[in-house]
């Protein structure tokens, strides 16, 4: 039940459901505490859990407790609470480091990430991918453009990790907002897959502070060659309308219209063992106008019985 209410974003009954438990004399686990922790951030209730788990007996020497300790104060924002759990693990893997790099992150500290990817090459496990999309991220925030090529380099050549979508989208973002405009369309062109969401992101915030003609000969050069181009237009129409170009922004639209298929919502009803289906708006089936007109009857009927009802609780006050 926890889980479930903790996958649908349901915070409050997630922890109603873990209070319930404990009244009741089950214990929770380390899997219970660790599943509430990675949804509590939207709470005040992190602290609580916490105090919780050390009433229990529980310590961060689990790994598992201690990495959702981090990555839980990291999301609330409290980074000396994150460091203060990081020191106090006996046993540390690669989680641990990056959830404590993307933490620092988080709270704006590029420099403070960095350093302790330093230590962790020194004297922690071997880097995986997700550690270079955390320090390529420190670079962004910190503005280490020099820093973030060499570590994308290093990335390849030292440690053979293939470069993700994620990592180009860092390297993007990154040489946008040192102004490298150019040397960030030649790496997008060099991309040897499709650009995901993630790119055109880090495209759609450089049109803040690029230059929009450079940015619209390249994605119009770039929906040439994709496949599904609707990303591209998205970023082309966003691009239009801070440039003020109303006609392209309309042609473009009238564009996008043609090669956008309408998807058709559909519904079904069940009566004397008949399966009838319909889709949205159908006015085909037997006596569809019919039922339309009677709907709207019945709306007009409802809408005048709210308002004589408002009108009898108001004479009656």
């Amino acid at each position: 039940m926890i889980v479930g209410h903790a996958s649908c974003g349901h915070v409050d009954r997630a922890l109603e459901r873990f209070r319930r438990m404990q009244i009741s004399g089950v214990q929770p686990s380390e899997y219970t505490y660790s599943i509430l922790m990675s949804v509590v951030f939207a709470t005040l209730g992190g602290r609580e859990l916490h105090g919780s788990l050390i009433r229990r007996g529980f310590s961060t020497s689990n790994v598992v407790l201690g990495n959702s300790l981090i990555d839980m104060y990291g999301k609330l924002g409290l980074l000396d609470y994150s460091v203060g759990v990081f020191l106090g693990m006996k046993n540390k893997d690669i989680i641990s480091w990056n959830s404590l790099i993307i933490c620092f992150c988080k709270c704006g500290h590029g420099e403070e990430a960095l350093d302790t990817f330093k230590e962790l090459l020194q004297s922690g496990p071997r880097p995986d991918r997700i550690t270079f999309c955390a320090v390529l991220l420190a670079c962004t925030y910190g503005g280490f453009v020099d820093v973030g090529l060499t570590l994308f380099s290093s990335m390849i050549d030292d440690y053979g990790i293939p470069p993700s979508n994620e990592h180009f989208a860092c390297l993007v973002n990154l040489l946008f907002k040192a102004g490298r405009f150019d040397e960030a369309v030649e790496l997008i062109k060099e991309i040897p897959y499709e650009p995901d969401c993630l790119v055109w992101e880090s495209l759609l915030d450089a049109c803040a502070i690029g230059d929009l003609n450079l940015i619209e000969g390249m994605v119009e050069r770039l929906m040439e060659v994709m496949p599904d181009p609707s990303m591209a237009y998205q970023l082309l129409t966003r691009i239009y309308e801070m440039q003020g170009k109303w006609e392209s922004l309309v042609r473009l639209k009238n564009t996008m219209r043609s090669l956008v298929k309408p998807v058709v919502g559909f519904s079904w009803i069940g009566m004397k063992n008949q399966i009838y289906v319909f889709d949205a708006k159908q006015l085909g089936q037997p006596g569809g106008k019919d039922v339309y007109c009677t709907m709207r009857l019945l709306t007009w009927e409802m809408e005048d019985e709210a308002v004589t009802s408002r009108s009898t609780m108001i004479d009656s006050i």
